[in-house]
């Protein structure tokens, strides 16, 4: 045998050992794999923050539901318990945003298939 060959061919033995049983080969062109399940679902697109500055107009303590007036119109969104309030440096209880009616804001939210997750509103002065 041809010496040049023998190292090659030894570097690969050794990989394909030191791998052991767990190594997977990928499917020739044309086949399909079979067995486990090791494909992964198709990837989503991530979610991207968007923000829409306002002014508060409502809030409904009921529904969860603040209401900003923006020069397109009211937007209306779910505000959760998670969701973060702040004004300036201090922490703003949902139950007080009726109070803050008039002040301007800042709503940081992920839209996914239609439905707004707010993450954070930033409210400032009238």
């Amino acid at each position: 045998m041809n010496k040049k060959l023998v190292v090659p061919m030894l570097c690969a033995l050794v990989t394909a050992c030191a791998a052991g049983p767990s190594a997977q080969v990928p499917p020739a062109a044309g086949q399909t794999q079979s067995g486990s399940s090791t494909t992964t679902p198709p990837a989503t697109a991530p979610a991207t923050t968007l923000s829409i500055r306002g002014t508060i107009d409502n809030y409904d303590r009921l529904t969860r539901v603040l209401v900003l007036t923006t020069p397109t119109g009211a937007v209306h969104f779910p505000i959760a318990p998670t969701t973060r309030i702040r004004q300036g440096w201090h922490k703003v209880d949902p139950a007080d945003l009726p109070k803050l009616a008039g002040d301007r804001a800042t709503v940081r939210y992920t839209e996914s298939s239609g439905t707004k997750t707010v993450e954070s509103v930033h409210v400032f002065g009238k």
